[in-house]
């Protein structure tokens, strides 16, 4: 039987886009979010620039020094391919304006040469079966959950009209640096109890081009089109660990948006109950939404410990 410390993973259950702006921050609002299981597969390659291989030889002909580097990776290209046509989906993921009826309905998408399709992007989640795990949460499931926090906006690819399905598929999206998930705007995995659905554990990292794991919570139902993406409430700052870069507890805290806001927090802000006790040394700092900030032993001061 497979652990959840190594599952198999079988299957696409479900797939969720979610709308983000330019700098990969959620877009909270009507039409942002929608679930569905009308898809036929998502192609994932690594974009990787290869190592270049350094190579020093003697006057001998023998080679007396060699370092055959490192391959960097870049990010993942992805191409996800379509059963059902999905116009509200389409649009988020292309940044092409959808096709609407008199009543303002969406019915329809199309692709147009003069859109700018930088300033739009999407994060995708998938839920994955595990097969050989043993549901653990009362009527949830065994899933594999993998993200992708920040993808570039792709474009319709080549489709052929036939006597056939015609298959509609999204190309040219790449992941990128630089995602604003944080914790993420859903509950897709357990908490501490292993059983309530909660954000993720942790902050993603600006960086983090892919996230999986397991999870025993069962993925959402599919939606009928584009719906609303609600905010959460924030998860409040319980304290603080000094480092280069530290860290507010817990993990998945929500980050304070300013220096004024980590000031002002009743926890760890200048008159907090769980504030520094001591001045922090050189290079240490924490993340805020907008900056970082150290604290100087009396007060949180912009940037990094001098």
């Amino acid at each position: 039987m497979a652990s959840k410390s190594a599952f198999p993973l079988i299957k696409g259950r479900k797939m969720r886009v979610t709308r983000l702006d330019g700098c990969g921050n959620p877009m909270y609002g009507a039409g942002s979010s929608a679930v569905t299981d009308g898809f036929v597969s998502v192609a994932a390659t690594a974009q990787v620039t290869e190592a270049t291989a350094i190579e020093v030889t003697n006057a001998n002909g023998k080679i007396c020094a060699r370092d055959p580097g490192s391959p960097e990776f870049n990010g993942y290209s992805l191409v996800v391919t379509f059963c059902d046509v999905q116009p509200c989906i389409f649009e988020m993921m292309t940044g092409q304006p959808p096709v609407v009826d008199a009543s303002g309905a969406t019915v329809g998408f199309k692709m147009n040469s003069s859109i700018d399709q930088s300033a739009q992007a999407f994060a995708l989640e998938i839920w994955a079966g595990v097969p050989g795990v043993a549901c653990d949460v009362a009527g949830g499931g065994s899933y594999g959950y993998i993200l992708f926090p920040y993808i570039s906006s792709g474009t319709i690819g080549d489709f052929t009209v036939e006597n056939a399905a015609i298959n509609f598929a999204v190309n040219g999206a790449m992941t990128k640096d630089g995602n604003n998930w944080g914790a993420g705007p859903y509950k897709p995995v357990p908490g501490a109890d292993g059983s309530t659905p909660t954000q993720l554990p942790e902050l993603l990292d600006g960086d983090d081009h892919l996230y999986v794991v397991y999870t025993p919570i069962n993925p959402p139902d599919a939606t009928d089109g584009c719906v609303e993406l609600v905010a959460l409430p924030p998860i409040k700052i319980t304290g603080v660990t000094a480092g280069a870069p530290g860290s507010f507890l817990p993990k998945n805290a929500t980050l304070p948006a300013t220096l004024v806001a980590l000031k002002a927090d009743t926890v760890v802000g200048d008159a907090g109950t769980h504030k520094p006790t001591t001045a922090w040394t050189t290079g240490q700092n924490v993340k805020l939404v907008t900056g970082t900030a150290f604290w100087n032993g009396t007060t949180w001061t912009t940037g990094m410990a001098p």
